[in-house]
């Protein structure tokens, strides 16, 4: 944590007019970052058909990125298919046996039980073919491309394939004196400066306090959600900034 106490240097920083007008300010080094950022792999075995994106592909959650090799995975949900049409057809017969006082319940719940065993195996054959379209679990940007036509992988091995980051919503992490921790609220607002690109200045509102006191360094962790619009496009994660904390009604 670097922290400058400062009374209008801050302002002078980004050109916002002289320091004698400034209120004063307290600054904090952070770097900017996301809460989401997976790497995804695939959750069965099979050889890798299709790539759907490429780094840098905005992608919705759900979305496909890469398709496996589907021929077995159909050939399973139509056997299982085929294997459930026998108890299904036992089952039918039973009921209408069964109204009739024809067979008893004890032989319609065994053709129940059948059926539901046969039912159960051709809704896990289509889920496991579901499992061959790997896919985005939330939105974002693939900000990694590490598959390949022709791969084969294999589900226990976790290999990674993308990438995937979430650039919303775009946090700053700072560590605060505990002497403040009376003048912090959630939903304050704060002045967020990019270290290397002042006009990209932005406004952050706190979004978390933490309900306790690091004993060894005396700070307390605060986490600000960063405002971007589409003209700070340079606001991204890892992006060196200062974030700015009026002391306005400090106690």
């Amino acid at each position: 944590m670097i922290k400058a106490l400062v009374c209008g240097l801050a302002a002078g920083l980004v050109g916002l007019g002289s320091a004698a007008a400034a209120p004063e300010t307290d600054v904090y080094a952070s770097h900017l970052m996301v809460d989401q950022e997976v790497t995804v792999s695939a959750r069965i075995t099979g050889v890798i058909e299709k790539i759907n994106v490429d780094r840098g592909s905005a992608v919705k959650k759900g979305q496909s990125l890469a398709t496996l090799e589907l021929q077995e995975f159909e050939q399973g949900v139509r056997e299982a298919r085929e294997d459930m049409q026998p108890p299904k057809l036992e089952l039918e017969r039973a009921r209408a046996l069964s109204a009739g006082n024809i067979m008893t319940k004890a032989e319609l719940d065994e053709k129940r039980a059948l059926y539901a065993v046969a039912l159960a195996a051709w809704e896990k054959a289509r889920a496991i073919r579901d499992y061959a379209f790997i896919r985005a679990p939330f939105s974002g940007v693939v900000t990694e491309k590490f598959a390949r036509v022709g791969q084969k992988v294999i589900d226990n091995q976790n290999v990674p394939l993308f990438k995937i980051t979430a650039f919303e919503p775009l946090l700053a992490r700072v560590y605060l004196p505990e002497e403040r921790l009376m003048s912090i609220r959630r939903g304050d607002r704060v002045d967020v400066v990019p270290e290397k690109f002042p006009k990209a200045r932005t406004t952050g509102v706190v979004q978390y306090i933490s309900p306790i006191v690091d004993a060894a360094s005396g700070t307390f962790q605060v986490i600000v959600q960063v405002k971007r619009s589409a003209p700070q496009s340079i606001l991204r994660p890892g992006l060196a900034v200062r974030v700015l904390f009026n002391n306005a009604g400090r106690s």
